[in-house]
């Protein structure tokens, strides 16, 4: 029992910190704006820091899950709408390696939007009008650089790892592959489609690799060398 309400608890906790960031960014249409053209900017970075594991054969499924799933500039306000509501059902059924790892993916996912609206309000003010956020190299190292306190960065490199450990492990869960078959047709019949889609495909793209540790290493060893470079 003690287990059961830990896991519901931080899927909980994890859900309302992401929807408040969101519901904050979203109260006005500049912020907003301002929060896609951060995102969408940083999954460009992504893309080319990472493009050769994007056109990998052997880890392009997993490298595309990092980069458009993981820090997606997609509305997930659904996903989180199917999580919460399915809760319950999540915690009793999936093993509790899964339960873990949706906890860690929408922790990254609370303190990624945290993070986010921080650089757009200081690329806004350091722009000093209204008119739409130019993101530029530049503009992000500087705005990137003012965040003194780092730590949070270092606990997104931490989440990143072990959200990329994690899912390595479950593709060698036995059973999971077929519960998650035939979770698809209630997931659909009870609305919460969405959230079984994105499950799905992250172990679809893991498992495709057949053992990720040197594609989990190198991406975080990337992130933190472009995190070094911003706040040399």
């Amino acid at each position: 029992m003690a287990k059961t309400n830990l896991n519901e608890s931080a899927l909980r906790t994890h859900l309302a910190a992401a929807r408040s960031e969101r519901e904050a960014a979203a109260r006005y249409a500049v912020s907003a704006a301002d929060r896609l053209a951060v995102r969408a900017w940083q999954q460009g970075r992504l893309s080319a820091t990472h493009a050769d594991y994007l056109a990998s054969p052997r880890y392009g499924p997993a490298a595309r899950f990092f980069v458009n799933e993981l820090y997606s500039t997609n509305d997930l306000t659904q996903r989180h709408t199917d999580i919460e509501r399915v809760v319950k059902v999540l915690v009793k059924f999936m093993p509790d390696k899964a339960l873990a790892t949706l906890a860690t993916a929408l922790e990254m996912d609370a303190l990624s939007e945290l993070l986010d609206n921080r650089l757009a309000t200081r690329m806004r003010a350091a722009q000093g009008n209204d008119a739409p956020l130019r993101v530029q190299a530049s503009t992000y190292r500087d705005a990137y650089r003012h965040q003194s306190d780092y730590r949070w960065r270092e606990r997104q490199f931490a989440l990143t790892e072990e959200i990329g450990a994690s899912l390595d492990t479950l593709t060698k869960v036995p059973l999971l592959q077929g519960l998650l078959r035939m979770m698809r047709r209630p997931a659909y019949s009870g609305g919460v489609g969405e959230l079984h889609d994105f499950l799905e495909r992250g172990y679809a793209a893991f498992s495709h690799m057949k053992g990720g540790q040197e594609f989990v290493r190198t991406v975080v060893e990337r992130e933190r060398r472009e995190h070094a470079r911003l706040i040399a």
